[in-house]
């Protein structure tokens, strides 16, 4: 009897130590042998935080954002950052709910891809210009780089009027993205056309690809390859990718996976 009653008092004692650990806010150190402790556990799975929120002045507003951090998301380190865009009508939510966007990105990290911060703004309706574009570099940019430890590289992809919006940034603010990804873009060859000229050397502009369904009939592929054909013209380096599908979302989580790849590649 005594050493069942010996047993059960040592079993309470290790469960109350392994509960004190998981509750502690003190680092612990990894246990020998190569086993993983239940923090290193937790703390490996990524994690969306939602529905964040910033008072703008530029706006007039609070403007919300959603954030995704990788598997291992470590503070006292430093991360790329991918700023990615939804379509007209939807939020910032908009890529998590419907484009399987926290699993795409999960699956990429967890098969060797590019540990990155991934921040989805809510750009309302104002194609991501006017306001919002004082808002976007001015606020939010250094505010969530601050709070989520970014190292200065940084990228940007959307789709539709996402797309617009990366085309917008990566030629209007070519030193502050290394590559631009858009999904099926809204485009405007005229105000592209003067934002490609206003620079002498089309080689500071970052990677671009342009990725378009050929049965789109919402922006049609013909104005795609019209401004693709614009670039060429200019000299800005890009690719543009046509493939079978339409203007939904069965084709922007393809694109979002091409897209990671090619974002963390030109972060190495």
């Amino acid at each position: 009897m005594m050493l069942k009653h010996s047993f059960f008092f040592v079993c309470l004692a290790l469960g109350a130590l392994v509960a004190l650990g998981a509750c502690s806010k003190t680092p612990v150190e990894p246990p020998v042998n190569g086993q993983q402790h239940l923090l290193d556990l937790l703390n490996a799975e990524d994690r969306l935080h939602r529905d964040l929120s910033l008072t703008s002045e530029a706006m007039g507003r609070k403007m919300k954002y959603t954030v995704w951090l990788p598997g291992g998301y470590d503070a006292s380190k430093q991360y790329p950052f991918l700023y990615l865009l939804h379509g007209y009508g939807d939020d910032n939510n908009s890529w998590v709910d419907k484009g399987d966007a926290q699993r795409i990105a999960r699956d990429y990290v967890a098969q060797g891809g590019t540990p990155m911060v991934i921040v989805m703004p809510d750009g309302l309706v104002n194609f991501y210009s006017g306001a919002w574009e004082t808002y976007f570099h001015q606020e939010l940019i250094p505010a969530v780089e601050k709070d989520y430890h970014c190292d200065g590289r940084r990228a940007v992809a959307g789709l539709s009027m996402g797309g617009y919006g990366t085309l917008y940034n990566v030629l209007n603010h070519p030193d502050k993205f290394r590559f631009g990804y858009a999904m099926s873009p809204a485009t405007d060859l005229d105000g592209f056309g003067k934002l490609v000229r206003a620079q002498t050397d089309p080689s500071v502009f970052p990677p671009i690809v342009l990725e378009s369904g050929t049965q789109d009939i919402t922006v049609s592929i013909e104005s795609v390859r019209s401004f693709s054909d614009l670039l060429t013209k200019l000299g800005v380096k890009h690719d543009f990718i046509e493939r079978a599908g339409g203007h939904d979302w069965a084709f922007w989580p393809v694109c979002l996976q091409k897209a990671l790849g090619r974002i963390g590649d030109c972060f190495e």
